[in-house]
């Protein structure tokens, strides 16, 4: 795992409900804390620069992956960042991880497509060129 390329990282606070029988955090939860992940980061790129009444995404796919389990008292965190940006969607990449004792350990990890919508006419659309510039200007890079 390589926290490191995240630039955007936000704290979890799991919730006992979040937990099954034996203990673990169930598995259902894991897309809910990267989705918690993809509203922050979407806040934070684009702040107020989209209408999201209007405009915005929705989910199309969704992969997980578990690596290791989290239980109710860890420390736990979601990165996201965007990974690829195409004509009408892009992929958000997710990363799940705890820390203890100062060590980062993976938990989970997982990518996201998003279809860009007009929620007016219920029709994809393409990345508006706005958006792409602010996606590139938080991530530094051209995608």
């Amino acid at each position: 795992m390589v926290y490191q390329d995240y630039k955007h990282i936000i704290p979890i606070q799991i919730r006992f409900k979040d937990t099954d029988r034996i203990g673990h955090v169930n598995n259902a939860n894991y897309l809910t804390y990267f989705e918690q992940g993809r509203v922050e980061y979407f806040n934070t790129v684009f702040q107020r620069n989209i209408n999201w009444e209007q405009q915005g995404f929705v989910l199309a796919r969704t992969e997980l992956n578990h690596v290791l389990p989290v239980y109710l008292q860890d420390r736990i965190y979601v990165g996201t960042r965007v990974a690829k940006l195409g004509n009408k969607s892009l992929t958000v990449a997710n990363v799940l991880f705890k820390v203890e004792n100062d060590v980062v350990t993976e938990c989970a990890n997982g990518l996201g497509i998003l279809v860009a919508m007009d929620y007016t006419t219920h029709q994809s659309i393409e990345l508006p060129a706005l958006w792409r510039q602010l996606i590139n200007d938080y991530e530094g890079n051209t995608l």
